[in-house]
């Protein structure tokens, strides 16, 4: 049995690096490849990238990629957006739909024009912008200039304002100028923040089982039909946000791995694992039963007796243990391994969550387990769940 695998780069060498450059490059010929589009088909993000290497430029030049750098000049920026706006005039025209189709990154253009409504304005496509205007504090930002000492300084101040004696992140970016994420970024997180400050945390409530984690995880796993970013566990259909995972775990890959271990465990397991035997130190620890003689016990009692003594009943549960293929419900493991052979899709009809909003994929007996079908990898199918409730206990494949 195979097993699962994540799609990540192990090899971190430069030239491993610049070989998956030119892998994506050619995936899309037609177009520069810009950060987004390298992120959303290869194996390590363009930050990692841009850390080896210095730049994304720099990277994309070690590659030796043809024509890897545009014109980085105003008039050639504002061209470009024209020329986007012009080929899709129908599309909503967002800076992540230009990023797809445009020579240029959304950082450069903020840093050229200083955010991406003015840079319409600039090219005179102003009327093709959509969405909310920015804040005046997401132009200045005045948490970037506060030191860690001044950030722990707010965080008392914002305990002693609201006069609470623990608080949750919510409460210090609505009372402060401080973000989640440059807590993240000064201190590792709220939490280690919160304990610099001396403030507690507010409690999130009860812990999430090992198995609630799992369920959660494949969960998510299935509705995007690949392995989830650690931002997306923080999105419906997850239950448990991705602090659980990073605080747990120590990472987000470290969580994947983690896993992947643990299905991959389940989906080699014995299947018939054997009945636990007493050990003789235990036996040597029970008291010794003295047997009653005939002199003493009138007939009737020994009856009784024998009967008591040939009636084990801890025997009998230990006995009765079930193998999995037995079980009605499969293990997560075995669960996981039957979705990703089938691509996480309905194997009848198609669907999948990834493609279509409100579906739900099962995972079902091919031969009914009423009837006698076991809990066996190549008894089980995905299908969705009208598919399922369609099926019923037919027996019915693909």
């Amino acid at each position: 049995m195979s097993k699962f695998e994540i799609d990540w780069l192990e090899d971190r060498s430069d030239e491993a690096v610049l070989a998956e450059i030119r892998r994506v490059a050619a995936l899309t010929p037609d177009r520069r490849l810009t950060k987004d589009k390298f992120n959303s088909l290869s194996k390590i993000s363009a930050s990692a990238v841009e850390v080896r290497f210095g730049s994304w430029g720099e990277a994309t030049r070690r590659a030796n990629l043809v024509d890897a750098l545009p014109i980085y000049t105003n008039d050639a920026i504002l061209e470009d957006l024209r020329r986007v706006s012009d080929e899709f005039p129908g599309e909503k025209f967002t800076v992540a739909f230009y990023s797809v189709h445009g020579r240029y990154s959304r950082t450069t253009i903020s840093r050229r024009f200083g955010g991406w409504p003015e840079a319409l304005a600039a090219a005179g496509i102003h009327d093709r912008f959509t969405g909310p205007r920015a804040t005046d504090r997401m132009r200045t930002q005045p948490g970037r200039t506060v030191s860690n000492d001044e950030i722990l300084v707010q965080i008392r101040e914002v305990a002693a304002r609201l006069n609470k004696s623990s608080l949750s992140g919510e409460d210090i970016v609505a009372n402060s100028e401080i973000s989640q994420s440059q807590l993240y970024r000064r201190f590792g997180g709220v939490s280690a923040a919160l304990k610099q400050a001396g403030v507690e945390q507010v409690s999130h409530g009860r812990r999430h089982t090992e198995e609630e984690v799992f369920e959660n995880l494949l969960r998510v796993w299935t509705h995007y039909g690949r392995p989830p970013t650690v931002s997306e566990m923080d999105k419906p259909p997850s239950t448990v946000g991705k602090n659980t995972y990073l605080h747990r775990y120590g990472g987000w890959r470290k969580a994947l791995k983690v896993f992947v271990q643990h299905a991959n465990a389940e989906a080699i397991a014995d299947p018939s694992p054997s009945p636990p035997k007493a050990s003789p130190k235990h036996v040597n620890r029970a008291a010794p039963v003295k047997s009653p003689t005939p002199s003493t016990v009138d007939p009737s009692q020994a009856q009784s007796a024998n009967k008591v003594v040939v009636r084990p009943r801890a025997s009998k549960s230990r006995s009765t243990i079930h193998k999995p293929e037995d079980m009605r419900n499969p293990k997560i493991g075995l669960r996981f391994k039957v979705l990703q052979r089938d691509l996480f899709r309905c194997l009848l009809c198609g669907r999948s969550p990834a493609t279509e909003l409100g579906c739900e994929l099962h995972v079902d007996h091919i031969i009914p387990f009423s009837k006698g079908g076991k809990t066996t990898l190549e008894n089980l199918q995905t299908l969705c769940s009208k598919c399922n409730i369609g099926k019923s206990n037919r027996m019915a494949t693909p």
